[in-house]
């Protein structure tokens, strides 16, 4: 049905472009808080290793021996208002009430305080004068221009510089392309080698001449998800499985599963974000017996959004072999731009 919302897709680009003209001759206001501001976002809706590439940065910015909190809207959460996902020692919210993204953050980044908040001004304030902070990352926040930010991130996943695709409502692009020049610095996640990343970065120069960075994306980890310990990356392969997402961008999962050599009987895919229902882990269990499969295998977002004490997930965790893939990325190239954009703040 897309294509058929083409002529709206003009309509569409002058409310953008009109709201980030308000916001630059200042008929929109940035709040300006008192500690430096990294923001993270992307340009398209659905998945683009945007997670990864902010749990990555809280972990340097923490070895540097900085405090961090994360401001995050908490997409898809039951709550409204401010909310305290992590005090950076604790998790104080489950996946329902935060989001599965932020309390999937809480959970993994000891030490970071956790915010969720519509007004993300109003929770990077409260972070500071609470938890004495004194950096704060921005999450999906490249849209969100009412809170300042000193370095402006912007994640592109390779495919999509390959083929940038349409804005919505026809496609999924938030924005047209010339709001790259808007970002400090551009990373380009998802590439599988460095030529990859270079034809992406001449592809991008089309567009802007900030800096650009390569991010790649790894396995770090699979876990059982009643338990969260670690297996042996190696004794997996061949394994024979039955897997289930709700993420915005299934196929990174499936690679995901190939690289460890996983045999996939089915992958069940749910939307984005998708809040589980018993029918719906009564279909995966369903299938576990028909297949004959070893184990079932999800992401880590999903394992977010099952770790509620309600609807029977406690039971679905304790009686199902359930795993999950957890990843990490890493910098393949432009190092020195994000260390001299990081070292300005």
């Amino acid at each position: 049905m897309r294509p058929l919302l083409l002529p709206f897709v003009p309509l569409y680009g002058v409310g953008v472009a009109l709201r980030n003209w308000f916001f630059d001759i200042g008929l929109l206001r940035s709040k300006k808080v008192s500690v430096p501001v990294i923001s993270v976002g992307n340009l398209t809706v659905g998945g683009s290793g945007k997670t990864p590439f902010v749990e990555f940065l809280v972990r340097r910015l923490m070895l540097a021996g900085r405090k961090v909190a994360i401001i995050s809207r908490g997409y898809k959460r039951e709550s409204s208002g401010m909310l305290v996902v992590s005090n950076g020692t604790v998790q104080c919210a489950e996946a329902s009430a935060a989001g599965d993204e932020p309390a999937q953050m809480a959970a993994k980044l000891k030490g970071a305080v956790v915010i969720v908040d519509e007004r993300r001004a109003r929770g990077a304030t409260y972070a500071i004068e609470k938890f004495s902070v004194n950096v704060i990352i921005l999450d999906d926040g490249f849209q969100h221009r009412y809170l300042k930010r000193d370095l402006d991130i912007l994640v592109l996943p390779v495919a999509e510089v390959e083929e940038p695709g349409r804005m919505l409502p026809a496609g999924n692009r938030r924005e047209p392309l010339a709001a790259t020049r808007r970002a400090s610095l551009i990373a380009v996640s998802r590439c599988e080698s460095i030529d990859q990343f270079q034809k992406a970065k001449a592809a991008v120069r089309k567009w802007t001449n900030k800096p650009v960075i390569g991010l790649a994306t790894k396995v770090s980890a699979f876990r059982r998800a009643n338990s969260r310990f670690s297996v042996d990356l190696g004794g997996i392969k061949g394994k024979t499985a039955v897997a289930f997402s709700g993420i915005g961008n299934p196929d990174s999962f499936s690679q995901a599963m190939n690289f460890l050599g996983l045999d996939v009987k089915k992958h069940v895919v749910f939307p984005d974000h998708h809040r589980y229902r018993e029918d719906d882990l009564r279909i995966v269990e369903n299938l576990l017996t028909e297949t004959g499969a070893d184990f079932c295998v999800t992401t880590e977002k999903d394992v977010a959004r099952l770790s509620s004490p309600k609807d029977g997930f406690q039971t679905f965790l304790e009686k199902t072999p359930l795993f999950f893939v957890e990843i990490e990325q890493s910098v393949i190239a432009g190092e020195t731009e994000l260390n001299e954009g990081i070292e300005k703040l």
